[in-house]
């Protein structure tokens, strides 16, 4: 059988670092986008043309990619907090018992 182990601290760490790596990368790729785009006044014809639909379905893909990792990242921060109440309230359910008289 296999056993899943987690905290809610986990959890929120992870989430930040989802954050961190979208940002990064967010940072990185548009830096590659903009001295790409000085490249392009170079290009006339159809490569000019070839290259702004490549960049157009980057853009998009890239937004896609940011959107699937704040996402990830809003779900394990949702998950963890879930997590933290539900540990609450079974350790209040076994403090509760522990008060009854024997």
């Amino acid at each position: 059988m296999s056993v899943s182990q987690t905290s809610a601290e986990l959890m929120e760490t992870t989430a930040r670092r989802f954050e961190s790596v979208n940002g990064s990368l967010d940072g990185m790729l548009r830096r590659l986008m903009h001295e790409l785009d000085g490249l392009r006044t170079q290009w006339t014809g159809a490569g000019g043309r070839s290259f702004e639909q490549v960049k157009q379905a980057w853009a998009a893909d890239q937004e896609k990619l940011n959107r699937a990792l704040a996402e990830t990242a809003t779900a394990m921060r949702t998950a963890g907090r879930q997590y933290a109440a539900t540990d609450s309230a079974a350790a209040g359910r076994f403090t509760a018992h522990q008060s009854l008289p024997l």
